[in-house]
């Protein structure tokens, strides 16, 4: 998935998902909403989800792993199953709203990140471009170096 929008999360706690977007997930239905790791929130489909699950979870030991059990608590645990409604909108819980700091007539950030769909308010988005700029290139110098590593 791919692209980046910008819309209004209404008074009801409900975000319009934009077409492209929309169209990229596919079905209305069988979606996961949690949270991710920098207060902002994924959408997954169920079945990336389900893919996310089995990778964190589903090692011969992975009770026993730090990481998957920390992974497992604040992300997989806290997943919701939501829809789309016939308009496209996505009603946010109440908990994951707050969690990512998107009150009523917040503006959201709303991006396709190859599996999933990235949902921060825009001002954390805003922070974040200006943060990570500087970045970027040391980013993909580095992962340059990783794959010439492989």
């Amino acid at each position: 998935m791919t692209g980046e929008y910008r819309n209004t999360i209404d008074e009801k706690g409900r975000l319009m998902i934009p077409p492209k977007i929309r169209e990229q997930l596919g079905s209305f239905d069988n979606l996961m909403l949690t949270k991710s790791v920098d207060n902002t929130l994924w959408l997954f489909t169920k079945e990336d989800f389900d893919a996310l699950d089995r990778e964190v979870n589903y090692s011969p030991l992975a009770s026993f792993n730090r990481n998957s059990r920390i992974i497992n608590m604040m992300v997989i645990a806290p997943a919701r199953e939501v829809e789309l409604d016939k308009t496209g909108r996505l009603t946010i819980p109440q908990l994951l709203r707050e969690f990512a700091g998107l009150d009523p007539k917040t503006e959201c950030v709303i991006q396709g990140t190859k599996d999933k769909v990235e949902i921060m308010s825009a001002k954390k988005y805003d922070e974040y471009m200006i943060q990570y700029r500087d970045m970027l290139e040391g980013a993909g110098n580095e992962l340059s170096m990783q794959r010439m590593d492989k």
